[in-house]
């Protein structure tokens, strides 16, 4: 019997499923497995690797593989004997498996590691605003928010009984700040009613990037995904090297845990 490191484990459980053990070694598998925890749940995955392989939607990359893997094997000077395609075929099945094992558990990590909160702390780049010199009505606000005076910003936007598009939209970053993306969202989409209503629309691009991960951090990952095609579908958008940072499958991840 192969010792017990991890390669070797590996490869006895992968004969184990090839059934390719003497009957006396089966059943001390079969014993490993229903002791052993970890091993049993190891072994499930190579089940599941070995259906992936043979699954329709792998069936072209299958067969790249095995193209190559036989490209490279013929490289070999080998003496000359009768090598069976079956034995071809099972030593590139236990190659794909390892591999596919590993993918696995990369993919169990990244399921693990990515959080609403990981994605947002991740891609989130603070909002600084401009200084106006022609208005110091505008110019006071945004030296409030500069000061990181959220909670003053948020009382004098309230205040207000006209408010205008930087108003709503300083008060959205504050809450965003704050921690209370769910009051930032709707001070955003009041930011995007005022530029549907007007011919002067501010803070577009800004709205619609800083909306896109307040939803992420509320886990309306639907609305979040929204955004983020508006904005990589426009290379000149101000956030686009930011948004492409963020794959799909963190998007895909996200989606699956926020709907569970």
């Amino acid at each position: 019997m192969p010792d017990n490191s991890a390669n070797d484990t590996t490869q006895l459980l992968i004969q184990y499923m090839d059934n390719e053990l003497s009957v006396l070694e089966k059943e001390t598998v079969k014993k490993m497995l229903a002791s052993d925890e970890k091993l049993f749940e190891q072994y499930q995955y190579l089940l599941a690797a070995k259906d992936a392989i043979r699954s329709k939607g792998l069936k072209q990359r299958v067969q790249t593989l095995q193209a190559e893997f036989l490209k490279e094997r013929n490289k070999i000077i080998i003496p000359a004997k009768i090598v069976r395609p079956s034995t071809v075929f099972k030593t590139f099945m236990r190659i794909a498996a390892i591999f596919l094992f590993a993918i696995a558990g990369f993919g169990v990590y990244e399921y693990a590691s990515t959080t609403n909160q990981s994605v947002y702390n991740e891609s989130f780049t603070s909002y600084q605003s401009p200084v106006n010199r022609s208005n110091e009505t505008t110019n006071d606000l945004s030296r409030i928010y500069n000061a990181g005076k959220y909670t003053d910003v948020i009382s004098r936007v309230n205040l207000k009984q006209q408010k205008n598009q930087q108003d709503y939209f300083l008060a959205a970053q504050s809450y965003l700040q704050l921690n209370q993306p769910a009051k930032a969202i709707e001070n955003f989409k009041k930011v995007e009613d005022l530029n549907n209503k007007n011919t002067a629309r501010y803070f577009v691009e800004e709205t619609n990037y800083y909306l896109m991960m307040a939803y992420i951090k509320t886990g309306d990952i639907k609305s979040a995904k929204e955004k983020m095609n508006i904005i990589l579908t426009d290379k000149n958008h101000l956030y686009y090297n930011n948004v492409k940072k963020i794959s799909s499958l963190q998007f895909k991840v996200l989606d699956l845990k926020n709907k569970n």
